[in-house]
C-alpha cells in the first residue's frame, strides 16, 4: 500500500499546483506544464517535476514550510529522477511490460482504503483538483516503471544461499567476534564546575566505595547503593563490550583483569569508576548462520547499486535529453511523458 499512497500523493500536490491561483504558485515560478526537459522527444513538465519534489520532500509532512530556495536546492536531484523514471518507462514500453486494469483497481482500492479517515478519496481528489483519469494513468504508470525496475534490477539483484555461502567461506577471517568483556561497573560522579575541595571529597567516598567491594562486599549491593550511573538499578551490570567501546582507561583497567578481579579506581571526566570483572569472552569465529542475513543485505545492496548506474548508464548513452537552459523559466507547453 506505501508505494500507492506515495504516488497519490505525488499526484495530488501536482495536482494542488495545478488548481492554485497563480499568486499561490511560488514553488515552481512557472505554470505547470512549462517544459524542464524531453526524453526521446517527450517532454516532461513542472507540474511532474514538483511531484516528484513532494516525494523527496513531503509537503505535508513539513505542514507546507519548506521555503523556495530549500526547494530549489532539491530540484536537480528531481530531475534526475524525473528522467530516470521516463527512462524506465519507454524502455518498459518498448519490451513488452505493461499492466492490467485490474492491476490499477487494486491499487485504486488500495487507496481509497488509506483516505476513508479523510472523508474519502474522492474528497481528497477534489481537493487536489486530481481526476480518476489522472489517477489510473498515474498508477499505470507507476506500476509500469516498478515492474521494468524488479525486472531489471531487483530480481537480478537477489543471491542464492549458495552463492552467500561461497562468499562467507571465502571472506571467513572477515567475520570475527572480538574479544569481549563483561563488566559490572561503580561510578561517583564528580559535577564539572567542582572545586579541589569538592573532588577530593568524591575521590575519598569512591576510594572508600572500592574499599568495600575489595574487602569482599557484594558489588551488585555496593553498586545499587553508591553508584551515580544508570547501570546501579541493574547491580552495575555494564553488559557486554568490545575493545573500543568503553573509555580507554577504563578499557585498559577492564581487559587487564582476570575474572572475579576488580579494577583501581579510574578518573575520567565524569568522576571516579571501578569495574569488576565477571566474564572474559575470547574472539570467535561468527558462524554463515549468524551472518547469512548480513552477508544477504550487503551483497544485495551492492548488487543492486551497481545494476542501478549501469542501467541508467545505457539508458542515457541510447536516448536524446535535453534539459531545459532554466528550469525555472515558463517554456512552450507541450504533451506530458505522463502516458
Amino acid at each position: 500500500m506505501y508505494r500507492a499512497v506515495k504516488m497519490f500523493m505525488a499526484i495530488f500536490w501536482a495536482g494542488m499546483i495545478v488548481c492554485a491561483p497563480a499568486a499561490a504558485v511560488q514553488a515552481a515560478e512557472s505554470t505547470p506544464d512549462a517544459v524542464v526537459a524531453r526524453v526521446n522527444g517527450v517532454a516532461l513538465t513542472e507540474g511532474q517535476l514538483e511531484g516528484v519534489l513532494d516525494e523527496m520532500i513531503p509537503r505535508a509532512f513539513f505542514h507546507g514550510n519548506i521555503t523556495r530556495d530549500k526547494r530549489a536546492e532539491y530540484r536537480p536531484k528531481a530531475l534526475e529522477e524525473l528522467i530516470k523514471r521516463e527512462l524506465y518507462y519507454q524502455e518498459a514500453k518498448k519490451t513488452g511490460i505493461g499492466v492490467s486494469e485490474a492491476d490499477i483497481d487494486k491499487d485504486v482500492r488500495e487507496i481509497e482504503e488509506r483516505y476513508k479517515p479523510q472523508g474519502g478519496l474522492e474528497k481528497v481528489m477534489k481537493a487536489g483538483g486530481v481526476t480518476m483519469e489522472m489517477l489510473r494513468k498515474a498508477i499505470g504508470r507507476d506500476l509500469t516503471i516498478s515492474r521494468f525496475s524488479e525486472r531489471e534490477i531487483g530480481a537480478k539483484a537477489k543471491v542464492s544461499d549458495e552463492f552467500l555461502k561461497e562468499y562467507y567461506e571465502k571472506h571467513k577471517t572477515e567475520y570475527l567476534r572480538p574479544e569481549a568483556v563483561r563488566l559490572r561497573m561503580i561510578s561517583i560522579f564528580v559535577d564539572p564546575v567542582a572545586n579541589k575541595k569538592e573532588r577530593a571529597a568524591k575521590k575519598k567516598h569512591a576510594e572508600e566505595v572500592l574499599a568495600k567491594a575489595k574487602a569482599g562486599g557484594d558489588f551488585a549491593a555496593l553498586a545499587a547503593k553508591y553508584s551515580n550511573d544508570d547501570w546501579r538499578v541493574k547491580g552495575g551490570d555494564f553488559g557486554i563490550r568490545h575493545k573500543g567501546q568503553l573509555d580507554p582507561e577504563i578499557e585498559k583497567a577492564a581487559f587487564a583483569l582476570k575474572p572475579g578481579g576488580i579494577s583501581g579506581l579510574v578518573e575520567t571526566i565524569y568522576g571516579y569508576h571501578f569495574v569488576k570483572l565477571e566474564e572474559r569472552l575470547p574472539r570467535i569465529q561468527l558462524s554463515f548462520e549468524e551472518m547469512k542475513d548480513r552477508l544477504r543485505k550487503k551483497l544485495e545492496d551492492e548488487r543492486t547499486k551497481e545494476l542501478s548506474e549501469a542501467l541508467l548508464k545505457r539508458l542515457k548513452e541510447n536516448s536524446k535529453i535535453e534539459i531545459a537552459a532554466d528550469m525555472n523559466k515558463p517554456q512552450a507547453p507541450a504533451e506530458s511523458g505522463a502516458k
